[in-house]
């Protein structure tokens, strides 16, 4: 039963669930976030999915270390992601691509469990389905091909500059 303070206002209970959740929700959101715009391309369902996933997360078991949660974490946005790719909702707009639109879904989701979620190459290489060789050279491959389209756009960005 909530307890009253000293000065008569009331107190409420916080349950430990929600405090873990609230503190995963902080500890964790922004690199979420991150990781599942590059993997969407879209902002709105970046959000809806990081928010899905710290709903679905809830309180993380106990003893269990820093970095699972945040791989668990990662790998879910990875799944929520390719849910909302395969199914997209009515309205959504579908085959959106990420930087410069030169990078597959799977590149994408590759950079974002390794880059942004922090899971070696070998268990982003599990949770895509692929060997770990082939996991390194999706990840080689993708980015090559960011250098190449950012030096592109930066002899663009001089050429233009020079007109």
């Amino acid at each position: 039963m909530p307890g009253s303070g000293n000065n008569g206002t009331v107190r409420t209970l916080v349950t430990g669930c929600s405090v873990r959740s609230g503190d995963v929700y902080r500890r964790y959101v922004s690199g979420l976030y991150r990781q599942s715009r590059l993997t969407l391309g879209d902002s709105a369902l970046a959000v809806r999915v990081v928010s899905d996933v710290i709903a679905d997360e809830g309180a993380p078991a106990r003893g269990r270390g820093e970095d699972d949660v945040r791989h668990r974490l990662a790998e879910s946005v990875f799944r929520r992601c390719q849910q909302l790719a395969s199914d997209p909702p009515p309205g959504d707009v579908v085959g959106r691509v990420g930087p410069a639109g030169s990078l597959s879904e799977q590149e994408r989701g590759a950079l974002g469990l390794v880059l942004i979620g922090g899971l070696g190459y070998v268990r982003a290489s599990r949770v895509l389905g692929i060997c770990p060789r082939d996991m390194a050279a999706l990840l080689r491959t993708a980015m090559l091909r960011l250098a190449t389209s950012s030096a592109t756009v930066a002899e663009t960005a001089e050429e233009q500059e020079k007109r």
